[in-house]
């Protein structure tokens, strides 16, 4: 990961005070009971017979000798995947090793699923007799090419690897598992990119609360931690793993782990996203054009200009809208919010991020916060030095299950009455949030790729 602005300084922090406190590991029985295959394929209702077998250093790999998709190939391209992942997550990059493996490999049926669990690519579980853990992978899904198959077996053993941390969180927090692992496999295969479906799904419902299961946007929640790694601290998500315990949420792990405030965290990720300013960008610009999406509730390029967001399509709770400003206004805008101040008896606790492009690709990022669920931005002249300029639109308070509605107002700054201008706090609205207050440049990006839903 390319360090930035906010990673020495963390870095700093975690050199002088330590790493967060780890919760001890969980206490099974002794010694631990190791799984045959044939007894968890039935345990887990996989057909087959899984007479035949091949042996790693860490794996049990058991498939039917009738799957026609396991030639030697694929099953070596399974095997080293499997160890790769181990290399790269447990002892390159301080990942704990799946419990109950000093004592037992790690059994891996790969069978072609039917019924219910053939749209599943693959799930990862532990025998509760003991801790064991087990993966089971669904061949049907191995005819896409090695890079899937590479990056679906990382994915699954991340999660083996998170059940090693006795975290059982609540429902609503479930939505880290998924984000974890789906960011965890460009550890081991960062040339792989098979994430463009999950970016997709994210992409195509941005106003989703960041704890949804809808589709397959928790999956695409891995930008949160994509932001983490970059901007805050490169292991950031195993770090949140580490502080975190059953009785400890993921907002209160986050902070713990990182020293970060949660929501402001939230909002640093909302402004990132919203100019796609992170090490990959061209990647997620092209998932725009494969997948015939558009992350933006609407694109400005004349001015005056208003809109509200309303219904569906509004932002849940950590959910996000987004705007973007382009043409042509040497004055630069006006920017004018106004956010259901209430919801559900709470205040919303609006923020609203500001991120502008400038021609030689920097990008620079703002925090506002609102008062009464209003709050009024300066955005710089466009069209000259700077090309682009992306809002950012979170509710951050105790909104419920639904969205909640905001509207807009966009003027050319010479059109807006000075006494006007003047009254609204037309100078930038609320000071930025400081620590969030952060320019880097635009990287570019290297690679290419594609992804079946998983």
């Amino acid at each position: 990961m390319f360090p930035t602005c906010a990673t020495p300084a963390m870095l700093a922090m975690h050199a002088l005070n330590g790493l967060p406190p780890v919760e001890p590991l969980p206490v099974y029985a002794e010694p631990a009971t190791c799984i045959e295959p044939s007894q968890l394929a039935r345990q887990e209702q996989v057909s087959g017979t899984f007479d035949q077998t091949r042996q790693t250093d860490h794996f049990l790999l058991a498939w039917d000798s009738s799957n026609a998709v396991l030639d030697a190939a694929m099953v070596e391209v399974v095997a080293d995947a499997l160890e790769t992942s181990w290399t790269s997550m447990v002892d390159e990059h301080g990942w704990r090793a799946p419990d109950q493996t000093e004592s037992c490999l790690v059994t891996v049926l790969m069978g072609d699923l039917t019924g219910s669990s053939s749209g599943t690519g693959g799930w990862t579980n532990v025998n509760a007799e003991g801790g064991v853990p087990y993966m089971v992978l669904n061949t049907d899904w191995f005819s896409d090419g090695s890079d899937w198959v590479e990056s679906l077996v990382a994915h699954e053993f991340n999660h083996a690897s998170q059940f090693a941390y006795n975290v059982f969180w609540d429902e609503s927090d479930w939505w880290y598992w998924e984000s974890t692992a789906e960011w965890a496999f460009e550890l081991p295969y960062p040339d792989a990119n098979t994430w463009t479906y999950s970016l997709w799904s994210y992409l195509d419902a941005p106003y989703l609360a960041l704890d949804s299961d809808t589709g397959f946007v928790n999956y695409g929640h891995f930008t949160f931690n994509v932001y983490l790694a970059e901007q805050v601290d490169p292991a950031a998500p195993r770090l949140v793993w580490e502080a975190a315990s059953s009785d400890t949420p993921v907002d209160t792990a986050t902070t713990d782990a990182l020293g970060v405030p949660f929501d402001d965290l939230v909002t640093g990720w909302t402004a990132h996203v919203a100019a796609f300013d992170v090490e990959e960008w061209a990647l997620w610009e092209q998932v725009l054009v494969d997948f015939d999406t558009d992350p933006y509730n609407k694109h400005v390029r004349s001015y005056p200009a208003v809109g509200e967001v309303d219904g569906k399509q509004a932002p849940q709770r950590r959910g996000q809208n987004f705007l973007h400003f382009a043409g042509h206004a040497p004055a630069g805008v006006f920017f004018q919010f106004q956010g259901e101040a209430e919801a559900n008896g709470n205040d919303t606790r609006w923020a609203v991020t500001l991120s502008t492009r400038a021609t030689d690709g920097t990008v620079t990022h703002e925090v506002y916060d609102t008062v009464e669920g209003s709050v009024d931005v300066s955005i710089p002249a466009l069209g000259g030095l700077v090309s682009d300029a992306y809002v950012g639109v979170v509710p951050l308070g105790e909104v419920g299950k639904g969205g909640v509605a905001w509207s807009w107002r966009a003027d050319e700054s010479d059109k807006v009455p000075v006494d006007e201008a003047t009254a609204c706090g037309c100078d930038g609205g609320a000071a930025p949030a400081g620590a969030l207050a952060v320019a880097a440049s635009a990287l570019f990006a290297r690679r290419r790729g594609r992804a079946t839903p998983r």
